[in-house]
Protein backbone atom coordinates (compact mmCIF):
# COMPACT_ATOMS: atom_id res chain seq x y z
CA UNK A 1 0.00 0.00 0.00
CA UNK A 2 1.16 3.21 -0.67
CA UNK A 3 1.29 6.17 1.75
CA UNK A 4 -2.20 7.74 0.10
CA UNK A 5 -3.75 4.70 1.21
CA UNK A 6 -2.52 4.64 4.75
CA UNK A 7 -3.62 8.09 5.36
CA UNK A 8 -7.07 6.61 3.99
CA UNK A 9 -7.15 3.50 5.90
CA UNK A 10 -6.69 5.68 9.29
CA UNK A 11 -9.41 7.62 8.10
CA UNK A 12 -11.55 4.74 7.68
CA UNK A 13 -10.61 3.56 11.17
CA UNK A 14 -11.24 7.05 12.60
CA UNK A 15 -15.02 6.71 10.99
CA UNK A 16 -15.46 2.85 12.10
CA UNK A 17 -14.54 3.76 15.72
CA UNK A 18 -17.05 6.40 15.80
CA UNK A 19 -19.60 4.67 14.54
CA UNK A 20 -21.11 1.82 16.75
CA UNK A 21 -22.14 -2.15 15.80
CA UNK A 22 -25.19 -2.17 14.07
CA UNK A 23 -25.45 1.36 13.16
CA UNK A 24 -27.37 2.27 9.44
CA UNK A 25 -25.52 1.27 6.40
CA UNK A 26 -23.30 4.38 5.37
CA UNK A 27 -24.03 7.04 3.11
CA UNK A 28 -22.35 8.56 0.63
CA UNK A 29 -20.67 11.42 2.41
CA UNK A 30 -19.29 8.98 4.42
CA UNK A 31 -17.61 6.35 1.53
CA UNK A 32 -16.67 9.42 0.57
CA UNK A 33 -14.13 10.54 3.13
CA UNK A 34 -11.96 8.18 1.89
CA UNK A 35 -13.12 7.34 -1.33
CA UNK A 36 -13.02 10.88 -2.52
CA UNK A 37 -9.11 11.22 -1.85
CA UNK A 38 -7.84 10.81 -5.62
CA UNK A 39 -4.68 9.34 -4.47
CA UNK A 40 -6.81 6.30 -2.80
CA UNK A 41 -5.71 2.91 -4.47
CA UNK A 42 -4.61 -0.40 -2.85
CA UNK A 43 -1.97 -2.89 -4.90
CA UNK A 44 -3.38 -6.30 -6.92
CA UNK A 45 -1.52 -9.47 -6.99
CA UNK A 46 -0.01 -8.75 -9.72
CA UNK A 47 1.61 -5.56 -8.26
CA UNK A 48 -1.06 -3.18 -10.38
CA UNK A 49 -2.02 -0.36 -8.83
CA UNK A 50 -5.60 -0.01 -8.55
CA UNK A 51 -7.45 3.54 -7.82
CA UNK A 52 -10.20 3.05 -5.26
CA UNK A 53 -11.29 6.92 -5.81
CA UNK A 54 -14.28 7.65 -6.93
CA UNK A 55 -15.63 10.97 -8.37
CA UNK A 56 -18.01 12.18 -6.79
CA UNK A 57 -19.27 14.74 -9.61
CA UNK A 58 -19.13 12.14 -11.86
CA UNK A 59 -20.93 9.91 -10.06
CA UNK A 60 -24.07 12.33 -8.97
CA UNK A 61 -24.11 12.93 -12.79
CA UNK A 62 -24.15 9.19 -13.78
CA UNK A 63 -27.40 7.30 -13.87
CA UNK A 64 -26.84 6.31 -10.58
CA UNK A 65 -26.15 9.50 -8.71
CA UNK A 66 -29.40 9.71 -6.80
CA UNK A 67 -28.36 6.39 -5.01
CA UNK A 68 -26.81 5.13 -2.11
CA UNK A 69 -23.35 3.31 -2.47
CA UNK A 70 -24.93 0.34 -0.85
CA UNK A 71 -27.36 0.02 -3.71
CA UNK A 72 -24.43 -1.66 -5.13
CA UNK A 73 -21.76 -2.30 -2.62
CA UNK A 74 -24.21 -3.63 -0.13
CA UNK A 75 -22.06 -5.33 1.89
CA UNK A 76 -20.25 -1.62 2.41
CA UNK A 77 -19.74 0.13 5.54
CA UNK A 78 -17.15 2.05 7.36
CA UNK A 79 -14.47 1.21 7.28
CA UNK A 80 -14.57 -2.28 5.52
CA UNK A 81 -12.36 -4.71 3.41
CA UNK A 82 -12.64 -6.27 -0.09
CA UNK A 83 -16.28 -6.09 -0.29
CA UNK A 84 -18.37 -8.60 -3.01
CA UNK A 85 -18.33 -8.33 -6.72
CA UNK A 86 -21.28 -6.18 -7.32
CA UNK A 87 -24.23 -7.90 -9.12
CA UNK A 88 -25.63 -5.71 -12.07
CA UNK A 89 -27.99 -8.62 -12.36
CA UNK A 90 -29.99 -7.76 -9.11
CA UNK A 91 -31.47 -4.65 -10.94
CA UNK A 92 -30.76 -5.72 -14.87
CA UNK A 93 -32.06 -9.47 -14.51
CA UNK A 94 -32.69 -9.57 -18.55
CA UNK A 95 -29.64 -7.73 -19.51
CA UNK A 96 -27.57 -10.03 -16.97
CA UNK A 97 -29.16 -13.52 -18.50
CA UNK A 98 -28.44 -11.99 -22.39
CA UNK A 99 -24.84 -11.36 -21.09
CA UNK A 100 -24.21 -14.81 -19.05
CA UNK A 101 -25.08 -16.35 -22.68
CA UNK A 102 -22.89 -14.38 -24.38
CA UNK A 103 -19.35 -15.39 -25.62
CA UNK A 104 -18.46 -12.64 -23.34
CA UNK A 105 -20.15 -13.61 -20.38
CA UNK A 106 -18.80 -17.50 -20.66
CA UNK A 107 -15.23 -16.64 -20.72
CA UNK A 108 -16.15 -13.99 -17.32
CA UNK A 109 -17.61 -17.21 -15.25
CA UNK A 110 -14.85 -18.56 -16.01
CA UNK A 111 -12.62 -16.04 -14.67
CA UNK A 112 -11.05 -14.49 -17.47
CA UNK A 113 -10.91 -10.85 -16.78
CA UNK A 114 -9.24 -9.42 -20.06
CA UNK A 115 -13.31 -9.87 -21.68
CA UNK A 116 -15.98 -6.98 -20.44
CA UNK A 117 -17.89 -7.35 -18.16
CA UNK A 118 -20.57 -4.63 -17.41
CA UNK A 119 -18.12 -2.14 -16.42
CA UNK A 120 -16.39 -2.68 -19.71
CA UNK A 121 -18.81 -0.98 -21.75
CA UNK A 122 -20.88 0.79 -19.32
CA UNK A 123 -18.47 2.36 -17.10
CA UNK A 124 -19.13 1.93 -13.30
CA UNK A 125 -19.60 5.06 -10.89
CA UNK A 126 -19.99 7.49 -14.26
CA UNK A 127 -22.24 5.29 -15.67
CA UNK A 128 -25.23 7.16 -18.00
CA UNK A 129 -28.10 6.88 -20.44
CA UNK A 130 -27.49 5.39 -23.30
CA UNK A 131 -29.17 8.70 -24.98
CA UNK A 132 -26.66 11.26 -23.14
CA UNK A 133 -23.84 11.92 -25.94
CA UNK A 134 -21.23 11.43 -22.53
CA UNK A 135 -22.33 7.61 -22.46
CA UNK A 136 -19.76 5.54 -23.09
CA UNK A 137 -22.63 3.55 -25.37
CA UNK A 138 -24.70 6.36 -26.91
CA UNK A 139 -24.34 5.35 -30.50
CA UNK A 140 -21.56 7.54 -31.58
CA UNK A 141 -19.53 6.28 -28.70
CA UNK A 142 -20.25 2.73 -29.02
CA UNK A 143 -17.64 1.80 -31.67
CA UNK A 144 -14.79 3.79 -29.56
CA UNK A 145 -16.13 1.58 -26.47
CA UNK A 146 -15.88 -1.93 -28.59
CA UNK A 147 -12.47 -0.91 -30.45
CA UNK A 148 -10.76 -0.43 -26.81
CA UNK A 149 -10.61 -4.19 -26.66
CA UNK A 150 -10.86 -4.81 -30.79
CA UNK A 151 -7.95 -2.96 -31.65
CA UNK A 152 -5.87 -4.53 -28.93
CA UNK A 153 -2.95 -6.85 -30.97
CA UNK A 154 -2.88 -9.32 -28.20
CA UNK A 155 -6.57 -10.11 -27.21
CA UNK A 156 -6.72 -10.57 -31.17
CA UNK A 157 -4.23 -13.20 -31.23
CA UNK A 158 -5.17 -14.76 -27.56
CA UNK A 159 -9.12 -15.13 -28.60
CA UNK A 160 -8.16 -15.62 -32.50
CA UNK A 161 -10.41 -12.44 -33.28
CA UNK A 162 -10.35 -11.07 -37.25
CA UNK A 163 -7.62 -9.38 -37.79
CA UNK A 164 -7.50 -5.59 -35.89
CA UNK A 165 -7.12 -4.11 -39.99
CA UNK A 166 -10.79 -6.07 -40.20
CA UNK A 167 -12.32 -4.57 -37.49
CA UNK A 168 -10.49 -0.80 -37.88
CA UNK A 169 -12.13 -0.58 -41.54
CA UNK A 170 -15.39 -0.57 -39.71
CA UNK A 171 -14.41 3.37 -39.42
CA UNK A 172 -13.72 3.62 -43.69
CA UNK A 173 -16.70 2.07 -44.49
CA UNK A 174 -19.67 3.70 -45.35
CA UNK A 175 -21.81 3.28 -42.18
CA UNK A 176 -18.93 4.25 -39.93
CA UNK A 177 -18.01 7.47 -42.16
CA UNK A 178 -21.67 8.62 -41.90
CA UNK A 179 -21.86 7.78 -37.51
CA UNK A 180 -18.02 9.46 -37.20
CA UNK A 181 -18.01 11.98 -39.36
CA UNK A 182 -21.31 13.05 -40.20
CA UNK A 183 -22.65 12.14 -36.68
CA UNK A 184 -25.82 10.19 -37.78
CA UNK A 185 -27.00 8.20 -34.79
CA UNK A 186 -28.90 6.47 -37.15
CA UNK A 187 -25.73 4.79 -38.75
CA UNK A 188 -25.01 0.79 -37.80
CA UNK A 189 -22.93 0.79 -35.33
CA UNK A 190 -21.42 -2.65 -33.46
CA UNK A 191 -24.31 -3.56 -31.30
CA UNK A 192 -26.63 -2.91 -34.39
CA UNK A 193 -25.43 -6.00 -36.17
CA UNK A 194 -23.52 -8.47 -33.54
CA UNK A 195 -26.06 -7.26 -30.40
CA UNK A 196 -25.39 -6.04 -27.27
CA UNK A 197 -25.65 -8.09 -24.68
CA UNK A 198 -26.02 -11.54 -25.93
CA UNK A 199 -22.80 -11.04 -28.65
CA UNK A 200 -22.16 -14.59 -30.14
CA UNK A 201 -20.25 -15.79 -32.97
CA UNK A 202 -21.01 -15.61 -36.17
CA UNK A 203 -20.90 -19.43 -36.88
CA UNK A 204 -23.93 -20.01 -34.12
CA UNK A 205 -27.31 -20.19 -34.97
CA UNK A 206 -28.66 -18.17 -32.22
CA UNK A 207 -26.43 -15.18 -33.26
CA UNK A 208 -27.38 -12.46 -34.85
CA UNK A 209 -24.83 -12.50 -37.68
CA UNK A 210 -25.50 -16.15 -38.78
CA UNK A 211 -25.72 -16.52 -42.18
CA UNK A 212 -29.47 -17.07 -42.08
CA UNK A 213 -30.10 -13.98 -40.09
CA UNK A 214 -28.01 -11.77 -41.87
CA UNK A 215 -30.55 -10.21 -44.32
CA UNK A 216 -32.86 -10.28 -41.64
CA UNK A 217 -30.32 -8.15 -39.63
CA UNK A 218 -29.68 -5.54 -42.18
CA UNK A 219 -33.11 -5.30 -42.94
CA UNK A 220 -34.11 -3.77 -39.64
CA UNK A 221 -32.67 -0.84 -41.25
CA UNK A 222 -32.88 -1.51 -44.93
CA UNK A 223 -36.70 -2.98 -44.87
CA UNK A 224 -36.97 -2.25 -48.96
CA UNK A 225 -34.21 -3.83 -49.93
CA UNK A 226 -35.34 -7.07 -47.54
CA UNK A 227 -38.35 -6.81 -49.31
CA UNK A 228 -36.86 -7.56 -52.59
CA UNK A 229 -34.55 -10.06 -51.47
CA UNK A 230 -36.86 -11.96 -50.32
CA UNK A 231 -38.38 -12.55 -53.28
CA UNK A 232 -35.74 -13.19 -55.39
CA UNK A 233 -33.46 -16.21 -56.45
CA UNK A 234 -31.46 -15.68 -53.94
CA UNK A 235 -33.19 -14.85 -51.54
CA UNK A 236 -35.54 -17.89 -51.72
CA UNK A 237 -32.53 -19.74 -51.88
CA UNK A 238 -31.02 -18.92 -48.80
CA UNK A 239 -34.81 -19.22 -46.90
CA UNK A 240 -34.82 -22.88 -48.31
CA UNK A 241 -31.63 -23.54 -46.17
CA UNK A 242 -29.36 -23.50 -49.39
CA UNK A 243 -26.25 -22.21 -47.46
CA UNK A 244 -23.72 -20.85 -50.44
CA UNK A 245 -27.29 -18.87 -51.90
CA UNK A 246 -25.77 -15.69 -51.55
CA UNK A 247 -26.49 -13.02 -49.06
CA UNK A 248 -26.01 -9.49 -47.94
CA UNK A 249 -22.58 -9.64 -46.89
CA UNK A 250 -21.12 -11.75 -49.51
CA UNK A 251 -21.91 -8.66 -51.73
CA UNK A 252 -21.24 -5.79 -50.15
CA UNK A 253 -18.88 -6.89 -47.58
CA UNK A 254 -18.98 -6.88 -43.63
CA UNK A 255 -16.79 -3.89 -41.87
CA UNK A 256 -15.28 -2.57 -45.31
CA UNK A 257 -18.89 -1.45 -46.66
CA UNK A 258 -18.86 1.18 -49.27
CA UNK A 259 -20.64 3.31 -51.41
CA UNK A 260 -21.72 2.22 -54.75
CA UNK A 261 -20.01 5.05 -56.07
CA UNK A 262 -16.79 4.32 -53.95
CA UNK A 263 -14.24 2.52 -56.78
CA UNK A 264 -13.30 0.23 -54.00
CA UNK A 265 -16.57 -1.32 -53.06
CA UNK A 266 -17.64 -4.64 -54.23
CA UNK A 267 -20.59 -3.42 -55.79
CA UNK A 268 -19.58 -0.31 -57.49
CA UNK A 269 -20.01 -0.79 -61.89
CA UNK A 270 -16.50 -1.75 -62.04
CA UNK A 271 -15.99 -4.60 -59.57
CA UNK A 272 -19.94 -6.24 -59.93
CA UNK A 273 -19.15 -8.78 -62.48
CA UNK A 274 -16.17 -10.23 -60.20
CA UNK A 275 -18.21 -9.75 -57.51
CA UNK A 276 -20.60 -12.33 -59.03
CA UNK A 277 -18.51 -14.12 -60.67
CA UNK A 278 -17.39 -15.23 -56.70
CA UNK A 279 -20.25 -17.67 -57.26
CA UNK A 280 -20.89 -18.28 -60.80
CA UNK A 281 -17.77 -19.12 -61.78
CA UNK A 282 -17.01 -22.00 -59.41
CA UNK A 283 -17.67 -25.32 -61.32
CA UNK A 284 -19.59 -26.54 -57.82
CA UNK A 285 -22.07 -24.57 -58.03
CA UNK A 286 -22.80 -24.31 -61.38
CA UNK A 287 -23.06 -28.03 -61.29
CA UNK A 288 -25.16 -28.42 -58.04
CA UNK A 289 -28.33 -25.49 -59.40
CA UNK A 290 -28.00 -26.05 -62.61
CA UNK A 291 -26.32 -22.51 -63.69
CA UNK A 292 -24.82 -21.81 -66.85
CA UNK A 293 -21.13 -21.70 -66.88
CA UNK A 294 -19.15 -19.19 -68.13
CA UNK A 295 -21.06 -16.29 -67.39
CA UNK A 296 -17.95 -14.10 -65.83
CA UNK A 297 -15.92 -14.97 -68.86
CA UNK A 298 -17.91 -14.95 -71.73
CA UNK A 299 -19.54 -11.48 -70.03
CA UNK A 300 -15.92 -10.32 -69.83
CA UNK A 301 -15.32 -11.31 -73.95
CA UNK A 302 -17.64 -8.75 -74.91
CA UNK A 303 -18.20 -5.36 -75.72
CA UNK A 304 -19.74 -4.24 -72.38
CA UNK A 305 -16.70 -6.33 -70.68
CA UNK A 306 -14.13 -5.39 -72.17
CA UNK A 307 -15.68 -1.97 -71.85
CA UNK A 308 -15.70 -2.06 -67.77
CA UNK A 309 -12.21 -3.77 -67.58
CA UNK A 310 -11.29 -0.55 -69.22
CA UNK A 311 -12.55 1.85 -67.21
CA UNK A 312 -16.60 2.81 -68.65
CA UNK A 313 -18.34 2.43 -65.81
CA UNK A 314 -21.55 3.25 -67.72
CA UNK A 315 -21.32 -0.24 -69.64
CA UNK A 316 -23.50 -2.86 -68.67
CA UNK A 317 -22.49 -4.63 -65.86
CA UNK A 318 -24.18 -8.09 -63.89
CA UNK A 319 -26.68 -5.51 -62.52
CA UNK A 320 -27.56 -3.35 -65.26
CA UNK A 321 -29.90 -6.79 -67.04
CA UNK A 322 -30.22 -9.08 -63.93
CA UNK A 323 -30.91 -6.38 -61.51
CA UNK A 324 -29.56 -6.27 -57.73
CA UNK A 325 -31.50 -7.39 -55.07
CA UNK A 326 -34.63 -8.92 -57.06
CA UNK A 327 -32.62 -10.98 -59.34
CA UNK A 328 -35.09 -13.96 -60.65
CA UNK A 329 -34.11 -16.68 -62.84
CA UNK A 330 -34.40 -15.74 -66.30
CA UNK A 331 -37.69 -18.34 -67.18
CA UNK A 332 -39.56 -16.55 -64.52
CA UNK A 333 -41.96 -14.34 -66.56
CA UNK A 334 -41.17 -11.19 -63.83
CA UNK A 335 -37.38 -11.54 -64.43
CA UNK A 336 -35.53 -9.25 -66.23
CA UNK A 337 -33.83 -11.21 -68.36
CA UNK A 338 -36.67 -13.59 -69.26
CA UNK A 339 -36.91 -13.09 -73.23
CA UNK A 340 -40.03 -11.36 -73.60
CA UNK A 341 -38.64 -8.55 -71.26
CA UNK A 342 -34.85 -8.37 -72.69
CA UNK A 343 -35.71 -5.68 -75.32
CA UNK A 344 -37.15 -3.56 -72.59
CA UNK A 345 -33.84 -4.65 -70.22
CA UNK A 346 -31.73 -3.31 -72.97
CA UNK A 347 -33.69 -0.29 -74.17
CA UNK A 348 -32.81 1.30 -70.75
CA UNK A 349 -29.32 2.05 -72.59
CA UNK A 350 -30.38 1.27 -76.44
CA UNK A 351 -33.47 3.40 -76.87
CA UNK A 352 -34.16 2.00 -79.89
CA UNK A 353 -33.69 -1.84 -78.71
CA UNK A 354 -36.42 -4.25 -80.32
CA UNK A 355 -37.99 -7.81 -80.64
CA UNK A 356 -34.24 -8.77 -82.43
CA UNK A 357 -32.04 -7.69 -78.97
CA UNK A 358 -33.87 -10.87 -77.76
CA UNK A 359 -32.71 -13.43 -80.95
CA UNK A 360 -29.16 -13.67 -80.31
CA UNK A 361 -27.22 -15.25 -77.29
CA UNK A 362 -26.24 -12.72 -74.22
CA UNK A 363 -23.14 -14.68 -73.16
CA UNK A 364 -21.66 -15.79 -76.07
CA UNK A 365 -18.87 -18.74 -75.34
CA UNK A 366 -16.76 -18.19 -78.45
CA UNK A 367 -15.82 -21.88 -79.50
CA UNK A 368 -15.98 -23.89 -82.38
CA UNK A 369 -18.91 -25.81 -80.98
CA UNK A 370 -20.95 -22.74 -79.16
CA UNK A 371 -20.65 -20.20 -81.57
CA UNK A 372 -19.05 -21.48 -85.01
CA UNK A 373 -19.40 -18.41 -86.43
CA UNK A 374 -18.36 -15.91 -83.73
CA UNK A 375 -15.59 -18.15 -83.83
CA UNK A 376 -14.22 -17.76 -87.15
CA UNK A 377 -15.17 -14.24 -87.36
CA UNK A 378 -12.55 -13.45 -84.11
CA UNK A 379 -9.57 -15.72 -85.46
CA UNK A 380 -9.89 -14.21 -88.61
CA UNK A 381 -9.45 -11.08 -87.32
CA UNK A 382 -7.29 -11.73 -84.95
CA UNK A 383 -4.74 -13.62 -87.67
CA UNK A 384 -5.41 -10.39 -89.62
CA UNK A 385 -4.95 -7.63 -87.14
CA UNK A 386 -1.76 -9.33 -85.93
CA UNK A 387 -0.31 -10.06 -89.33
CA UNK A 388 -1.17 -6.48 -90.22
CA UNK A 389 0.79 -5.06 -86.65
CA UNK A 390 4.01 -7.04 -88.05
CA UNK A 391 3.90 -6.15 -91.19
CA UNK A 392 3.68 -2.28 -90.30
CA UNK A 393 6.24 -2.82 -87.74
CA UNK A 394 8.42 -4.72 -90.32
CA UNK A 395 7.50 -1.84 -93.15
CA UNK A 396 8.30 0.97 -90.29
CA UNK A 397 11.60 -0.85 -88.95
CA UNK A 398 12.71 -1.31 -92.94
CA UNK A 399 11.62 2.28 -93.97
CA UNK A 400 14.13 3.63 -90.90
CA UNK A 401 16.93 1.31 -91.80
CA UNK A 402 17.10 2.64 -95.12
CA UNK A 403 16.90 6.11 -93.66
CA UNK A 404 19.83 5.27 -91.26
CA UNK A 405 21.66 3.70 -94.37
CA UNK A 406 21.19 6.03 -96.81
CA UNK A 407 22.20 9.03 -94.72
CA UNK A 408 25.58 6.75 -93.61
CA UNK A 409 26.34 6.04 -97.47
CA UNK A 410 26.06 10.22 -98.19
CA UNK A 411 28.03 10.83 -95.01
CA UNK A 412 30.71 9.02 -96.25
CA UNK A 413 30.67 10.05 -99.90
CA UNK A 414 30.87 13.48 -98.34
CA UNK A 415 34.02 12.56 -96.78
CA UNK A 416 35.21 10.97 -99.80
CA UNK A 417 34.76 14.01 -101.80
CA UNK A 418 36.24 16.50 -99.43
CA UNK A 419 39.13 14.10 -99.35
Amino acid sequence: MRRPFLTAALAAAALYLAVPAGAAAPGVGECMDCHGDSTIEKTLPNGQALSLFVDLQAYRQSVHGKSSCVSCHADAKAPHDKLKKVSCEKCHGDAGKSYAGSSHGKLRAKGVTDVPGCDGCHGKHDIRKPTDPAARTFRLNIVATCLRCHKDRAIEQKYNLPDQKVMAAYEQSVHGMASKKSGLTGSAVCIDCHGNHAILPGDQPRSATHRQSIPTMCGKCHPGILEQYEKSVHGKGMRAGIAESPVCTDCHGEHTIAKVADPTSSVSPRNIPKTCSGCHEKGGISTRYAIQKKRFSSYMDSFHGIAVEYGMTKAANCSSCHGVHDILPSSDPASSVNKANIPKTCGKCHPNAGPNFAKGDVHVDVSPKKAMGVFAVRLFYTIFITSLVILFALHVGLELYGRWNRKKNNGSGGKEGQS
